[in-house]
């Protein structure tokens, strides 16, 4: 897979790792482990509604039809599809080379797609109510207008669906994002978050 995003080791064997494995990749380098630490944190995030990880659903995703913001290399994505087996997953990122990227990478899998589209238009590209989880997994934190993203989620999931994020974020973007999920949470959806303060 083509994971990008940083990760972690969160104790728990991770199915699939397989699909994480590249050819030109060394075991046990550097890559590697940033390649198996990321396929870790796209684990933990799609079976973790709690901070619990007694807690956790291997099932969550299975069936469901899932949006990815901000997937980048899409390797995430691609290892989900494998991993937890949605429905349907659609992975989009702002750069059009990213998107060209995770095509050529990845081809054609059922039930998966990249598009190139803004974490900003969400609300005016996707339709209303068409999935039960958006993820947003190390990219939310660059993004400028944290409201718009959020309402733009808020738009893209059906009644009761969950916006699970993962990011490193400093204080005052945990305020915005904060402030962005109340309104949300107004709007009466469940929500999950997973972030760090720095």
């Amino acid at each position: 897979a083509h994971i990008c995003n940083c990760g972690g080791d969160f104790g728990v064997q991770l199915p699939k790792a397989t699909v994480l494995k590249r050819e030109d990749v060394v075991p046990n380098s550097q890559e590697y482990r940033m390649m198996m630490y990321g396929g870790a944190l796209y684990w933990h995030l799609a079976t973790n509604i709690s901070e619990r990880r007694k807690e956790a659903d291997p099932e969550l995703l299975r069936g469901k039809d899932v949006l990815e913001v901000g997937c980048m290399r899409g390797g995430g994505a691609r290892y989900l599809m494998e991993a937890v087996e949605p429905r349907r997953l659609l992975a989009v990122d702002n750069v059009q080379e990213h998107i060209e990227s995770c095509r050529a990478n990845f081809g054609e899998w059922p039930g998966l797609e990249y598009e190139v589209m803004d974490a900003h238009e969400l609300s005016t590209s996707i339709p209303a109510a068409s999935f039960d989880f958006v993820i947003c997994i190390e990219s939310f934190a660059s993004f400028e207008h944290l409201d718009v993203f959020v309402a733009g989620c808020a738009h893209a999931l059906r009644q009761g669906g969950r916006l699970l994020l993962a990011d490193a974020i400093e204080r005052r973007t945990n305020t915005k994002l904060l402030d962005a999920l109340e309104v949300m949470v107004q709007l009466r959806f469940v929500l999950n978050t997973y972030s760090s303060t720095i």
